[in-house]
Formats: structure tokens, C-alpha cells, sequence
């Protein structure tokens, strides 16, 4: 049974990040492509620490809207993105404006 990214050491995140990148190289369909991203971003998200996100304006990657980061939760940061009131990324997917 594979371990859960939360349970894994940073090598073994590293290589999950590596294995899901070259799977990328050989998917067919775009929908298989952008699970496979979301995958890696929140892998990604594991080798980051969380308190280095305050609250405030983010760029999210792939998204030209900006992102109003009010907290964050595990892995994940939650806000405001335009006119959705709850949104949520990996804060692997999150650059500081």
C-alpha cells in the first residue's frame, strides 16, 4: 500500500515528484495531464512549511486571477479567488504578490 504524502520523508517525495513528472511525458488527454499536476502540486506542497504563507494577495500558477489568502490548513491555503468566496490550492501553487 503507497504511503500518504503527509507520511513520506522528503526523498521519498522528491522521487513520488519525479515519478508523477516523466507519467506527465506520456499522458494522452489533457484531463489526465492536469490531475497528474494537481498531484504533483500537493506533493510539492509537502516539502514547503506552511508558516511561511501569511494572509494576503497570492498569484496561483495556471490562474491569472489573484488569490486573497485568508488562512491556512494542513497543506492547503483557503480564500477568496474573483467571485468565488471559498477557494482552495495547494500552497505549492501560491506566489506572493
Amino acid at each position: 500500500m503507497k504511503k500518504l504524502y503527509s507520511q513520506m520523508s522528503l526523498e521519498e517525495l522528491d522521487a513520488e515528484m519525479a515519478d508523477i513528472l516523466e507519467a506527465m511525458t506520456k499522458v494522452e488527454f489533457p484531463s489526465q495531464k492536469e490531475l497528474l499536476e494537481r498531484k504533483y502540486y500537493t506533493a510539492k506542497a509537502y516539502t514547503m512549511n506552511p508558516g511561511d504563507f501569511q494572509p494576503g494577495l497570492y498569484m496561483v500558477e495556471g490562474h491569472e486571477e489573484q488569490f486573497e489568502l485568508e488562512y491556512i490548513n494542513g497543506m492547503m491555503g483557503w480564500g477568496k479567488m474573483g467571485k468565488d468566496p471559498e477557494a482552495s490550492f495547494p500552497i505549492s501553487m501560491l506566489t506572493r504578490v
